[in-house]
């Protein structure tokens, strides 16, 4: 059986830890360990109760009957509620991907993206000319220069 990815299993507990604590190669390699095993154990029961039961596909409903069987009942209420929360997600997820199929909704982003544009466009061309005006010599500067040259004439 394969390894679990070692970044990603020190990304999670660096993510448990909110970064304040290191951990040694030790510490990642027993967790990887644990973790592995714990997915094969629950995988392995929830095989045999799927195949008892005539079924050719494991459910979140095997799933349980193996927490169960294994007894890790004590799980089950932290498994249900991180469950309701992947649903939720994916929920999401497909709420969003959907608004991107829908013909309308892409119009009005393409037309926001276009004001936008246009926007960004007119700001930048206004600052361009703001900055040229700042780089020409100003009148009042001139006539006041072309003024000394005039009083001076000695």
């Amino acid at each position: 059986m394969e390894q679990l990815p070692k970044a990603t299993v020190q990304q999670f507990i660096k993510s448990i830890t909110n970064g304040d604590m290191k951990c040694s190669n030790e510490f990642v390699t027993q967790v990887m360990s644990m973790a592995k095993e714990y997915i094969q154990q629950v995988s392995d029961q929830a095989n045999t109760i799927c195949l008892e039961n005539g079924k050719k596909t494991i459910s979140g409903e095997f799933f349980y009957k193996a927490i169960q069987k294994l007894s890790l009942e004590s799980q089950i209420q932290f498994l249900k509620e991180i469950e309701e929360e992947i649903k939720e997600e994916v929920n999401v997820k497909n709420q969003n991907k959907a608004r991107f199929q829908d013909e309308d909704h892409l119009r009005q982003l393409e037309e926001q993206q276009k004001e936008l544009y246009e926007k960004a466009k007119l700001e930048n061309n206004k600052e361009l000319v703001d900055e040229e005006d700042d780089c020409k010599p100003r009148k009042t500067l001139n006539l006041q220069f072309d003024q000394e040259e005039e009083e001076d004439p000695q």
